[in-house]
């Protein structure tokens, strides 16, 4: 995996970046969103093969993501913010996904239930990214979680299960994520610092 950046400003040696853990899953919340927005243009025009491949793409992302998230993200953010109520639901919305997702697979793309419960999972993953973005993220941002850290331990555990199921891995620079979601290695200590005090 290559994280090196060129630093545009500077002939000294390129500047390494990371994602900070908001704008990791921030990204992952658009591409969920850009594949369901997919989906629903599409499911009248595609086979059901090809509608399955979708569908089989964004459970794929909305699973791996989930994990991440209830591995490594929900356990930091529940020690740092203390707050067991918002953090149950959001464990709870990610069942109620996986749930759906279990159904999906139990159903012929052709059927026109399949689309029904498509439907239903972008609705859930919609109010659960709703959830996240306005009120778990802006209490994770003045707590004092190290959000590089932890955006340098998702990154790893996400890519490597990619690896496992023959996924290609993401790498930093990478198109979902803009250059105002990173800090530059060199200054990362100061924008943590800055960070806390929102």
């Amino acid at each position: 995996m290559n994280f090196a950046h060129t630093n545009a400003a500077s002939d000294a040696s390129p500047a390494v970046v990371y994602p900070d853990v908001i704008a990791l899953l921030s990204a992952d919340h658009r591409k969920a969103e850009a594949l369901f927005a997919q989906y629903e243009q599409t499911k009248e025009s595609i086979t059901p093969h090809q509608k399955f491949e979708l569908a089989k793409k964004v459970c794929g992302e909305l699973l791996i993501h989930m994990a991440i998230e209830e591995g490594i993200f929900y356990p930091a953010v529940r020690r740092a913010i203390r707050d067991d109520e918002l953090m149950e639901e959001a464990q709870d919305e990610h069942e109620s996904a996986k749930q759906l997702i279990i159904q999906l697979g139990e159903i012929q793309p052709d059927d026109p239930l399949f689309d029904s419960k498509i439907a239903s999972l972008a609705d859930q993953i919609d109010h659960h990214v709703q959830d996240e973005e306005s009120v778990m993220f802006p209490k994770v941002l003045v707590s004092d979680v190290d959000l590089i850290e932890l955006g340098k331990e998702l990154l790893e555990a996400k890519n490597n299960m990619r690896t496992r199921l023959g996924l290609p891995v993401e790498q930093v620079a990478d198109e979902d994520f803009s250059q105002r979601s990173f800090y530059f290695a060199e200054a990362s200590h100061s924008a943590e610092s800055g960070m806390g005090q929102r």
